[in-house]
């Protein structure tokens, strides 16, 4: 691989890292709301008189009057190490992956298969790296006030002491099985999008689209792909948390399940078709509005990086 190449996937990966943080301190509250709502047995409805959060606006009321504002940032440093460390390992991977599938005969001219199984399987390289860190983030936002873990680095050796290597994969099977379509679909939706828009607009190919039409882009790809894994987005969080009910006292029943299998079936059985979509609302502002500065500012940063590497070369 010649120097460009070489520099050009590093600039990926620095603009991943960095994007990824930048995106997690936005939307951090969403990913709040959402894995509250998502590991809630109790119906999500304002005539249960039996669930402790019972829709977005009053969920975001009881956070805020039991817990703080700050409350809505729990988790943020294991979530914003993940982002780095993903976005990271994503972009450098997808980039590094696109490169050499480009010198695949069968590859070169399909430029929608070629994006998806990129984005495919950077994610799920990606989501393994990140599986710990996952785990930890999801307890961190889900224990009671004063319970659990101090911090990212107890949470580390508690479950490990605890639970074993076991404790920080678990959710890892639903995790792999929806963070495949979930990157592919993305990249591939977001491409497909972008190329939509530089054609009714009548751009070349490789034009960088200006911040608005990104943003629209990469909104429309998160919203389009997380509509279709959302079911084992919250399969994989009430996998997080078995064996750690002691902590999670004042937030109603606690869901027990073994596997995943298992868990698909309590689900079904006890909260029927719409429990798999509880919090889906939050999510899908979270996966629109990620998406969207992710994509807009992964490729302004990228765009700023390759002229400023155009200009000393």
């Amino acid at each position: 691989m010649d120097r460009a190449k070489e520099t050009r996937i590093k600039y990926a990966a620095l603009a991943g890292g960095m994007t990824g943080c930048i995106t997690r301190c936005i939307c951090q509250p969403l990913d709040v709301l959402k894995i509250r709502l998502q590991l809630q047995v109790e119906p999500i409805s304002t005539h249960s008189q039996i669930s402790k959060y019972r829709s977005i606006v009053q969920t975001v009321s009881c956070i805020y009057k039991e817990e703080g504002l700050l409350a809505f940032w729990k988790g943020h440093n294991p979530a914003q190490v993940l982002s780095l460390v993903y976005g990271v390992a994503q972009f450098s991977f997808y980039a590094r992956l696109n490169v050499v599938l480009r010198d695949i005969t069968l590859l070169e001219s399909h430029d929608r298969a070629r994006n998806f199984i990129c984005g495919a399987c950077s994610g799920s390289f990606a989501a393994f790296l990140i599986m710990p860190l996952d785990v930890i983030r999801t307890r961190l936002v889900s224990q009671d006030p004063g319970k659990g873990y101090r911090n990212t680095f107890q949470a580390v050796k508690m479950i490990y002491q605890i639970e074993g290597v076991r404790g920080l994969y678990r959710g890892l099977g639903p995790a792999m099985l929806q963070i495949a379509p979930l990157t592919g679909g993305q990249f591939m939706f977001y491409n497909l999008f972008g190329t939509f828009v530089k054609r009714l607009e009548h751009l070349p190919e490789n034009a960088v689209l200006p911040p608005t039409e990104l943003f629209v882009c990469g909104g429309l790809a998160g919203l389009c792909t997380k509509l279709l894994v959302y079911p084992l987005d919250l399969v994989k969080k009430r996998l997080q948390i078995q064996g750690f009910a002691r902590n999670r006292q004042t937030f109603g029943q606690h869901f027990i399940a073994n596997h995943m299998l298992q868990c698909l079936y309590e689900v079904a059985q006890y909260e029927g078709l719409r429990g798999f979509y509880k919090g889906l609302s939050p999510s899908l502002l979270k996966a629109g509005f990620t998406s969207a500065f992710y994509f807009a500012i992964y490729d302004q940063l990228l765009s700023v990086f390759n002229k400023g590497f155009s200009k000393t070369a």
